[in-house]
């Protein structure tokens, strides 16, 4: 175990103990317990790629790199091109991004911290460890490391949420320093660049707009810029983060923040991953409204006929928060219907799932019993009848045109971070790679295979080779 200085700290000691610990640290400080989680959200995360290659809005993405052209350094996946490192990692991430159905949420301390950095720093450590024909121990050290750093910084924040993208390019930059053979020093620099990016593009999931996922992307591109530049001399802040006018310290009136120790707290010790995976697209939020419309179905047998159905009740309990899943589903479009509980619902009724390829516009818009069914719903709000104190959570609520009602209630907090088992991870990764239909049965066979045993690999380009035409 290297020695790393920990305790109480003064700003830039505690960025600088970070940035040792990204440069030190090895595959053996790591536990079973980050390995094997790594290894789930490693084939959770390439069939997000695989998903998100369906989706059409991404082709003006597709188009535009193919035009530019440039050096073929780095795997488009789900492509037949190569292109400069900077385009590639752009939409390698968006990819991984565009149905909001990977890996998120880190556990610091005890405590349940939003995150969205897998989406990016999956795909952008692949398309890394293919251009560096990187081993498999050393693919899963340059994430973990990446994400304990960003883990730690974003636990100091005063805030949790809206803050879960706010450090994406931190991670990536952490990570692509790695690779890029930076020492300690030059890790900190980079990091400085990386902070010219630190926002959290939060108004995107209420406006439906694109941002949401070009935001992991761009933190990609901006982690493949920030090394560049340190490798090439340019000096950074002293301290991004917890210096004057840091991107933490400007949080806290110019002061040091009140969990600023516990950012180096158990340092090379414990090491701190996203952990939550999500069972439906567009995001962790929509897991206890997506369970309770299953379980509805399921009482009401296997066909749901929307001609029979007089409405859909769609509710959050009151001491839920109104937040942009709760807006009315008003525009047959697949960003609409990532973050709405309303047409999450009525998806998983008229399904008996929700899927990737249920959730493309083009779907959406030609089914019109799926559109019949989300005409008759609503979204509402359920209380106590009794005083009873309420578990924030969902309830679905479908009353026939016979009179007979079926409703179901799930705990948000219990079902959001339930850890899937092997089968779920499998059956997910099947149907979206499924959905994207261009490759054979032994090729996903292969690619589970060696996604859950990674740390085997010599060469991660036996992996990313699967992932290309």
């Amino acid at each position: 175990m290297p020695d790393r200085e920990i305790g109480r700290l003064n700003p830039p000691k505690a960025t600088e103990a970070l940035c040792r610990n990204v440069v030190e640290t090895t595959f053996d400080d790591l536990s079973e317990w980050n390995i094997k989680c790594f290894k789930d959200r490693l084939l959770d995360t390439t069939g997000c790629i695989f998903g998100g290659a369906i989706v059409k809005d991404n082709e003006v993405l597709v188009n535009l790199f193919r035009r530019w052209g440039g050096l073929p350094e780095a795997p488009v996946f789900c492509h037949d091109f190569r292109a400069p490192v900077n385009n590639a990692v752009i939409l390698n991430c968006v990819t991984a991004r565009s149905n909001d159905f990977g890996n998120m949420y880190f556990h610091v301390h005890g405590e349940r911290t939003p995150s969205h950095l897998g989406e990016t720093l999956i795909p952008l450590g692949l398309t890394l460890a293919d251009m560096h024909r990187t081993d498999g121990k050393s693919f899963i050290t340059n994430n973990i490391v990446a994400e304990d750093l960003t883990a730690r910084i974003l636990y100091t924040f005063p805030v949790r949420w809206p803050a879960d993208m706010e450090l994406v390019s931190t991670g990536a930059t952490a990570l692509a320093s790695r690779y890029y053979g930076l020492d300690a020093a030059e890790t900190r620099a980079a990091l400085s660049y990386a902070a010219t990016n630190a926002t959290d593009p939060a108004n995107s999931y209420f406006d439906y707009s694109q941002e949401f996922k070009y935001h992991n992307g761009e933190s990609a591109r901006c982690a493949i810029m920030a090394c560049e530049l340190a490798k090439g001399g340019w000096t950074g802040l002293t301290d991004a983060f917890f210096g004057h006018w840091g991107l933490v310290v400007k949080r806290t009136g110019g002061e040091l923040p009140p969990l600023y120790d516990y950012a180096v707290k158990d340092l090379g010790k414990n090491y701190f991953m996203e952990e939550s995976f999500k069972q439906f697209p567009g995001g962790i939020p929509n897991t206890p409204v997506g369970l309770a419309a299953l379980e509805v179905r399921k009482q009401m047998g296997d066909k749901v006929k929307p001609e029979d159905i007089k409405s859909v009740e769609v509710l959050r309990s009151e001491n839920s928060a109104f937040n942009y899943y709760s807006q009315p589903f008003s525009s047959p479009t697949q960003l609409n219907a990532l973050f709405c509980y309303q047409f999450l619902a009525c998806c998983a009724l008229y399904h008996g799932s929700v899927k990737v390829e249920h959730v493309q516009t083009e779907a959406i818009r030609s089914d019109t019993g799926l559109t019949t069914l989300i005409g008759k719903s609503t979204m509402g709000v359920y209380g106590s009848e009794d005083g009873t104190p309420l578990i924030k959570g969902m309830r679905v609520r479908v009353t026939m045109n016979s009179g007979s009602v079926y409703e179901s209630t799930r705990n948000a907090d219990e079902s959001m971070h339930a850890y899937p088992t092997r089968e779920f991870l499998v059956a997910k990764f099947m149907d979206q790679f499924t959905a994207f239909g261009r490759f054979s049965k032994a090729r996903a066979d292969k690619i589970i295979d060696l996604a859950l045993s990674i740390e085997n690999a010599k060469d991660m380009g036996e992996f990313t080779e699967l992932l290309v035409p």
